[in-house]
């Protein structure tokens, strides 16, 4: 009995020491096994294996309501067929020992169903002793011994006796099983519930607010709120704009925008190009002596015109690369490819030569203007009127795709259209004629796509 008491005391003292994660309420257990019974003696059945399920819900923290069913098939003594059904019903407690270890001890009621060719039906009380190893987070082994005590067993005296069955006024029948048990809704094992990266089980701030930098023991390290490398409790300008250098008290170091190495507050030439050397007043030393904004030292065409714009090295920018700098350039937009004349227009000054009206396009199959071609045929434009004494034809031409006869109609009233937008930016009607030429003038090969979009094309041809 002392021995009894003693292991007893002791398992209670293990439980209580060691870092166990408890069950809590809400968790559900479900569970499979097998179970080996021995039945009451002076029943004289085949003691046999079976198999059964389990369902528990935690009630309250360890403590869970439990119910299993197990189906065994055994003989009697001289050989007729039994089915044996127990059904339990029982309260469980669950003794933390380590990691989603625990002892489990429970009682409660059961159903004691026997059938086939012996038929009996009884209630009774039973009583549980086990262990539960875990396997994962939520996976489990668990092993119990089971002991049903069946108060009133007696036989129905309607059913024939039993051969070989002894009769006893209350039966005890015993069980060994083992089997795999899930647990659900139970945390994890050894999560990290603030999210600090600090487990929970070594956690000494278990609530850190989310996005709190810690130390090794999970808990909040000093805050820097404006991000300036100093922290809070130090920092006695504690909104320091992003970006600006401090001084050991969080305050803002005078600021140098260019990085010349004179402060804002006494810089004249607050822009100064990095690298450049300057003077007390933060001004370059050396010279521009064209005024293009490109010091001399890095000047590749040193003697630009005054106002001309130029380019990083100090030459004068020609934007449509059309050989007309852009300071010069009437048409500054000038599609690429397109001859021009000296103020960097269009060049339709030359008889005998056709000028294509790169980018001017239209629908697929009709005479109407794409938007992207009035840009072009505005330059055109501008050149007619600044050249009063230019006629030109357009003549419209398009590739063999469909019957000539339609094409003739298509490539007419293309051109018709490019001579109604001339018109209309002001170029004398009369010194204009427009000719459609269908699929007879092609300056491609037909038989490929892009001789074909070559061959659908404006031209001006100039007539005088």
């Amino acid at each position: 009995m002392h021995g009894r008491t003693g292991f007893v005391a002791a398992l209670m003292l293990l439980a209580l020491g060691s870092p166990a994660t408890a069950q809590r309420a809400g968790a559900v257990e479900l569970g499979a096994f097998g179970r080996f019974t021995k039945f009451e003696n002076k029943l004289n059945f085949d003691d046999r294996f079976g198999v059964g399920g389990r369902l528990g819900v935690f009630v309250l923290q360890n403590l869970a309501v439990e119910g299993d069913v197990l189906y065994v098939r055994t003989k009697s003594e001289t050989g007729l067929e039994l089915r044996h059904t127990p059904i339990h019903a029982r309260l469980i407690y669950n003794i933390p020992f380590a990691d989603n270890t625990a002892f489990l001890v429970g009682a409660g009621y059961v159903r004691n169903i026997f059938r086939a060719n012996y038929r009996e039906t009884n209630d009774g009380v039973g009583a549980l002793l086990g262990i539960r190893f875990p396997l994962s987070s939520m996976l489990g082994l668990r092993v119990d011994v089971t002991g049903d005590y069946i108060p009133t067993a007696e036989t129905n005296s309607q059913i024939p006796q039993v051969p070989g069955v002894e009769h006893k006024k209350s039966n005890v029948h015993l069980g060994a099983q083992a089997g795999l048990s899930l647990l659900l809704n139970n945390g994890k094992r050894d999560g990290d519930s603030d999210r600090d990266g600090v487990l929970n089980s070594v956690d000494a701030c278990p609530a850190t607010p989310i996005g709190d930098a810690v130390d090794a023991r999970g808990c909040s390290l000093p805050k820097d709120a404006d991000k300036d490398g100093v922290t809070d409790n130090l920092d006695r300008c504690p909104g320091t704009p992003a970006g600006d250098r401090v001084d050991a008290n969080g305050c803002s170091l005078p600021k140098d925008a260019d990085g010349d190495g004179v402060v804002d507050a006494n810089d004249k030439c607050p822009n100064t190009p990095a690298g450049t050397e300057v003077d007390a007043t933060g001004c370059p030393k050396e010279k521009d002596s064209d005024r293009d904004g490109v010091f001399d030292l890095s000047d590749l065409c040193p003697g630009t015109p005054a106002g001309s714009k130029v380019d990083r090295f100090g030459c004068i920018l020609d934007s449509d690369g059309d050989g007309v700098a852009d300071g010069r350039d009437q048409c500054p937009a000038t599609v690429a490819g397109m001859t021009v004349d000296t103020k960097g227009c269009p060049s339709i000054f030359q008889a005998g030569q056709p000028l294509v009206l790169v980018g001017v396009n239209f629908e697929t199959g009709k005479a109407v203007l794409l938007p992207e071609s009035r840009d072009i045929l505005d330059q055109v434009a501008q050149s007619l009127v600044d050249n009063p004494d230019v006629n030109v034809e357009v003549g419209g031409h398009t590739d063999n795709v469909g019957t000539a006869a339609s094409n003739q109609r298509l490539s007419q009233a293309r051109a018709d259209a490019v001579r109604n937008y001339l018109l209309a930016k002001g170029v004398d009607g009369a010194r204009m004629t427009a000719v459609g030429y269908g699929e007879e003038k092609p300056t491609a090969d037909n038989t490929t796509p892009a001789g074909r979009f070559a061959n659908r094309r404006v031209e001006l041809n100039r007539t005088n």
